[in-house]
């Protein structure tokens, strides 16, 4: 990996860069030119509300800033918060689920499982390291940075896809967490019920902000990873080592499996640096990759690998009766699985344990809830000058009702969604990297980002971005291998003795978009000249 410096990328425009005077409210000061080249009144709606937002961030701490770029006067913190937030969103019972479903939906034994999602995981936590290091170095959000190499109006597309991941993220979420907490109730409690419960939680903190938001990450995967431990406890004597499978079949089911392991773990590209904005512009890029890396490596790797085991055991016909623990699964999916192997070792502290399982899926979700609101202000003016604290509730609004028309079909979901997921993702961090690398020399003080990062005319047309997001889609379309669509190659790839294909769908949209973006972007700077 290799970076240019950018020990304090505002030296080259921090002088110049210009500093709106604040629309004064009332006793308020609020920066409102930020928001948009045309400054907004203080005693319009939206100057009122952005007023009042200002006061609830100055009295007790609730995060009133948008997409607005973070100056170096307002930096805090250290890098270390990189690890903290990763670790926690991760450490989640979603994670688990992903681990389930390589011997669960692709009948793949215990090693390749493994070996699956480690190398999948290894790869793809890369990128969202790379992804991080524009925080710190830009103080802008991953969707407003994306606007120096998608444009203007490109971004706009992307912030749009990745507020529908959000919402599809937080309903998969919650869907595994409100299934577990009827297990738990003994099915007493709906999983309406459970979805609104998880809901409301998420949504008290997603509303809090940033600071608020490290915080709880920071704290809230101790008690999921002791009971992580527990569950492996419980499980140890049942666990068997399913032995790989070989040819052709094998090969089409690893490359469908890796297809849901890059999903799940390359959806943070597009948030990335979302939290950590305000970590000071001299922290090194390497120090924020290594714990940024690091942070995602650890729960996703052995998380996901307990998720595997537990499940091949199951296949194997683990449990206190035969076939427990499978007929369990067929029945309630990830809770029921839980359920059979806690309750009958250790009982109610058992159930207890999956609580505790429910409840991680808020240190998900949080991340979700927050950055919708982020990415839903890039795609117009007037979306940016609503306040933040709307957006939570407008996301949970919305993910609710999707959760509960979805908790019947909990692995099906996630795998069409994983994997359709992937393969916007695969263009988009892509380009992103494409243009840092090749045409600013890995260089963020390149991007004068103090002075240009709200001007539509110093940012790219898009003209390259969009040639490129055109033909990742051919790529994905030729390698998918979903129920509702298999492509050209990726039935090529299953051939005849696996009629749902192989999924190669990211590997293709990447790989796709990769060859046609510098040639494109050259001429469109040539020609163009942004």
């Amino acid at each position: 990996m290799s970076f240019k410096s950018h020990d304090d990328p505002e030296k080259q425009s921090h002088s110049s860069e210009s500093s709106p005077s604040p629309t004064t409210y009332g006793e308020e000061q609020v920066d409102l030119d930020t928001l948009s080249p045309t400054s907004t009144s203080a005693t319009s709606f939206w100057g009122r509300s952005l007023a009042l937002s200002a006061a609830l961030e100055r009295k007790i701490g609730i995060e009133a800033r948008g997409i607005q770029r973070v100056g170096e006067g307002e930096r805090r913190g250290g890098a270390a918060g990189n690890f903290w937030v990763w670790l926690a969103a991760n450490t989640v019972l979603s994670t688990l689920g992903i681990g389930t479903l390589g011997p669960a939906l692709f009948g793949l034994g215990l090693g390749d499982s493994m070996l699956v999602i480690f190398f999948t995981n290894a790869a793809t936590a890369a990128l969202v390291g790379l992804m991080a290091t524009f925080g710190p170095a830009l103080g802008l959000r991953q969707m407003t940075s994306a606007r120096y190499s998608w444009g203007w109006h490109g971004a706009k597309v992307v912030a749009a896809l990745n507020c529908v991941a959000c919402v599809g993220w937080s309903a998969i979420n919650t869907i595994a967490g409100a299934q577990t907490l009827r297990v738990v109730a003994d099915d007493k409690i709906s999983d309406a019920a459970g979805v609104v419960v998880i809901a409301a939680i998420t949504l008290a903190l997603g509303m809090l902000g940033y600071k608020y938001v490290h915080i709880y990450e920071k704290y809230s995967w101790i008690p999921t990873a002791i009971t992580f431990f527990v569950v492996l406890g419980c499980a140890a004597k049942h666990l068997v080592n399913v032995p790989m499978g070989s040819g052709r079949l094998e090969a089409s089911s690893v490359l469908s499996f890796m297809g849901v392991v890059f999903g799940f773990a390359v959806g943070w590209v597009s948030l990335a640096s979302d939290y950590n904005v305000y970590q000071p512009a001299t922290t090194p890029a390497r120090t924020t990759f290594l714990y940024t890396y690091s942070g995602l490596m650890i729960p996703l790797v052995f998380v996901q690998w307990l998720g595997a085991a537990i499940m091949c055991a199951a296949n194997a016909g683990a449990g206190d009766t035969p076939d427990a623990w499978i007929e369990a699964y067929g029945t309630d999916e990830l809770g029921g699985l839980l359920g059979a192997i806690l309750i009958p070792v250790v009982g109610n502290f058992g159930r207890f344990c999956m609580v505790l399982l429910v409840l991680s899926v808020v240190a998900n979700n949080i991340i979700n809830v927050y950055s919708m609101g982020l990415s839903i202000s890039v795609i117009h003016v007037f979306l940016a000058k609503i306040p933040r604290l709307i957006w939570p509730i407008v996301i949970t609004a919305i993910y609710i009702p999707i959760a509960i028309a979805g908790a019947h079909s909990f692995s099906a979901s996630l795998e069409d969604f994983m994997n359709v997921l992937g393969y916007w993702l695969s263009i988009f961090v892509v380009v992103v990297l494409e243009e840092h690398f090749i045409f600013r020399g890995g260089d963020f003080r390149r991007y004068d980002a103090g002075e240009t990062w709200n001007r539509r005319e110093r940012t790219p047309v898009g003209v390259a971005a969009g040639v490129a997001l055109a033909c990742g889609a051919v790529g994905a379309a030729m390698g998918m291998a979903q129920v509702w669509y298999i492509g050209k190659i990726g039935a090529l790839v299953g051939g005849s003795v696996n009629s749902f294909g192989g999924d190669i769908g990211f590997e293709l949209s990447g790989a796709f978009a990769a060859v046609v973006y510098p040639p494109v972007r050259y001429l469109e700077l040539k020609y163009i000249g942004r």
